[in-house]
């Protein structure tokens, strides 16, 4: 995978608990994890968004569409009985 440098600046308190927790050749690994992982989190959240959006637009059609055969069955039933 080509790899690309970057500047960052932090927080200091956040990079003296980075600094702390991962050895020095491994920061700008465990960066591109977090990274990775933050991305993950957004995109399920916003899937999960995007098809809570579809649900209810799909379960007001499905609701319109039960009332509408509703009658039309309630119709058919009152025949049968006469």
């Amino acid at each position: 995978m080509k790899k690309r440098r970057v500047n960052l600046t932090l927080p200091e308190d956040l990079w003296t608990k980075l600094h702390t927790r991962v050895p020095s050749r491994k920061i700008s690994q465990y960066i591109a994890e977090a990274t990775v992982a933050r991305l993950a989190e957004e995109e399920r959240v916003a899937l999960r968004e995007r098809l809570k959006e579809q649900y209810l637009v799909r379960a007001t059609q499905d609701r319109q569409m039960a009332e509408e055969f509703f009658a039309s069955e309630q119709e058919a039933s009152d025949r049968i009985v006469e």
